[in-house]
């Protein structure tokens, strides 16, 4: 087809009429054609890369906050919020508080408490504007301690958290005589037992080999990260002061208890009850033990890790996140059994256990801090130092 005019036939009805275009455009007409187009494309990957998400380094993640965000009594957030200058807010929808930065990579989100923290990790994963698959996540504060493996204060960098929420359980004034406890692992007839796969427990009363079933129970972290994020912080000093000292003394049975202060690897236990006692505790130490296969420890309980844990491996199914880069970070602020020659129920609803929050509730949120924000700042500054190697 020749350049300049020409004609088409176009269809009006039955009819054909020829009709004569316009002239064709000069060489100067479709030069600033060329060069518009030039630029057009030019500029779309700027476009399209202001919609892309937005990713983020590092975000810790801190279960409750009390009051304000800054200047008041603390909460989980607050010593991040005031010493990291995280002065920056961003809204996000189906997430109760605000997501904060200070805009140099480090993110601090409040998740809630007991397991339905798993919600909220969820609703932040499904906004559109964050990109979290190369973030490092950081879940950062207090719990309770098992005073035969850890004293209050110290900061225990969680290798393994089990769920204690599915079990069977029969009232403790209706157990067999030979029972020491009436909670019964899913799949197992008697207390102490796992099913035979402990790794995807199944469905109360269902087969082994069905579908639906409670899934995993003990999330296993990264072992390189968690050992890398230990010996990095394994010299740092933490807070101790007369009262914890006196406190911790108390607690005769236990040398562990009476000791300083320390940051070390240990293991969680974590559900929706805030369980308390030696009885209790037993069964934490054996739900441990049982879903570890034998080689975890009880150090510390608390209400949220396992609904995190629940919610990053589905996100990592999702190819939303990765599981690799989670790290949980818990400070004892009190002990999950009463000092020596006191009941449970006076020491969860008398003074003692106002002795112990009170007494440690600072400290192990100050623990928390200075042992989360080393490995916060080494991940944002020297991101090649931490280790790549899977669980």
């Amino acid at each position: 087809m020749s350049i300049g005019t020409r004609k088409i036939a176009v269809r009006h009805g039955s009819c054909h009429s020829p009709i004569m275009t316009t002239p064709s455009p000069s060489p100067l007409l479709r030069r600033g054609r060329a060069l518009g187009l030039a630029l057009f494309i030019a500029v779309l990957p700027l476009v399209h890369a202001a919609d892309a998400p937005m990713p983020i380094p590092v975000l810790v993640i801190a279960t409750y906050e009390t009051g304000n965000d800054t200047g008041d009594v603390p909460g989980e957030l607050q010593y991040w919020a005031e010493r990291q200058h995280l002065d920056q807010s961003i809204k996000v929808p189906g997430v109760d508080h605000p997501l904060l930065t200070n805009g140099k990579g480090l993110y601090a989100m409040v998740s809630g408490t007991t397991s339905r923290c798993a919600v909220q990790i969820m609703a932040l994963a499904a906004d559109p504007r964050f990109d979290l698959r190369s973030t490092y996540f950081i879940m950062d504060g207090i719990a309770g301690g098992d005073p035969k493996e850890v004293s209050l204060g110290s900061a225990v960098w969680v290798g393994t958290t089990v769920d204690n929420n599915p079990a069977f359980e029969i009232d403790s004034r209706e157990i067999p005589a030979s029972w020491p406890y009436g909670l019964v692992a899913l799949g197992a007839t008697e207390p102490g037992k796992g099913s035979k796969d402990v790794d995807s427990v199944p469905a109360a009363g269902a087969s082994e080999s069905g579908t639906g079933g409670v899934g995993t129970v003990a999330f296993k972290l990264n072992p390189a990260l968690v050992a890398w994020a230990y010996n990095l912080t394994k010299d740092v000093a933490l807070p101790n002061n007369e009262a914890m000292k006196a406190f911790g003394a108390r607690f005769r049975d236990n040398p562990k208890a009476q000791m300083p202060p320390a940051v070390q690897i240990g293991d969680s236990i974590a559900g929706d009850r805030f369980f308390h006692g030696a009885l209790m505790t037993k069964w934490a130490e054996d739900w441990v033990r049982i879903y570890t296969r034998g080689k975890g420890t009880l150090a510390v309980s608390d209400c949220e890790d396992a609904g995190a844990g629940l919610a990053f491996q589905r996100l990592a199914q999702m190819g939303k996140v990765d599981f690799n880069r989670l790290l949980i970070l818990r400070t004892v602020c009190n002990f999950i059994v009463p000092a020596t020659g006191v009941t449970p129920q006076q020491s969860l609803f008398g003074d003692t256990i106002s002795d112990s929050s009170g007494t440690a509730y600072l400290p192990a949120l100050e623990s928390a801090y200075r042992v989360g924000s080393v490995v916060a700042l080494e991940l944002l500054n020297h991101p090649d130092s931490v280790p790549k190697a899977s669980p």
